[in-house]
């Protein structure tokens, strides 16, 4: 088996970007997971608005209304968004790297099975030129 016969075989080498992109995508989504997951660990419970917990007034907190949030909150918000993105990205990494791996070891296998078919060919080819070559004797 030789390199350009692993390069010529469409699975292993699928099989190893698979596993280039997953790592890749694996290490992004866990390092940003763990960044903003430190945020939110740190930005703790925010209060809520006082002016969204009454809805007496509503002429002169109507602005509260439509804007429930805090900036507190907001920032919260969002970066709980962006841990659910990245750990999104971590997973669909890890699914990319375990695939990868199974198709590299499917395309190893057949570029062994194929190599092995071509040593069984030259070595029968051999005998069978081999064989021609020699006289028997009669009986």
């Amino acid at each position: 088996m030789k390199i350009p016969d692993v390069y010529h075989d469409w699975r292993a080498v699928l099989g190893i970007a698979l596993i280039l992109l997953g790592t890749g995508n694996w290490l992004v989504g866990r390092l940003n997971t763990e960044r903003y997951s430190q945020l939110i660990k740190s930005a703790g419970v925010a209060a809520a608005d006082p002016a969204y917990l009454s809805f007496d007034d509503l002429d002169s907190g109507a602005a509260a209304v439509l804007a429930p949030l805090t900036a507190e909150q907001r920032r919260l918000s969002y970066a709980t968004a962006r841990m659910d993105f990245y750990h999104a990205t971590f997973l669909t990494g890890y699914v990319l790297v375990v695939g990868g791996l199974l198709l590299t070891v499917v395309g190893f296998l057949s570029v062994i099975r194929k190599d092995a078919r071509r040593a069984t060919a030259r070595i029968t080819r051999t005998d069978a030129t081999a064989g021609r070559d020699t006289v028997e004797p009669r009986p």
